[in-house]
């Protein structure tokens, strides 16, 4: 999961018959939170009081292609985090349920 998150590389360069992997990681939509919340807005000045600021957030997120217009693009990665664990627990418990019991 991990590997196909885009944090160790970068997804456009994954073979494309491996490409759907990347839906199923939870740590895409977790590293998704986390990029936007930290550079949306931002803007990177150069610290020697020259008003000189060659880089800003919104490039950033545009070179990883994370999509950041409106509130909504950050709060789906939310919801599908959600759902995920929520799948997950399901699943858990349904194996619970079915475990057979001995005494």
């Amino acid at each position: 999961m991990m590997m196909f998150s885009g944090f160790l590389i970068d997804l456009a360069s994954v073979f494309s018959w491996l490409s759907w992997i990347q839906w199923f990681s939870a740590f895409r939509y977790a590293s998704n939170i986390l990029t936007i919340n930290e550079f949306q807005g931002l803007t990177f000045c150069l610290p020697n009081l020259t008003d000189i600021c060659p880089l800003t957030g919104k490039e950033i997120l545009d070179k990883r292609a994370l999509s950041h217009a409106n509130a909504w693009d950050l709060w789906k990665n939310f919801l599908i985090l959600t759902l995920m664990a929520i799948m997950f627990f399901l699943l858990a418990y349904i194996q619970l349920i079915r475990t057979k019991k001995t005494k």
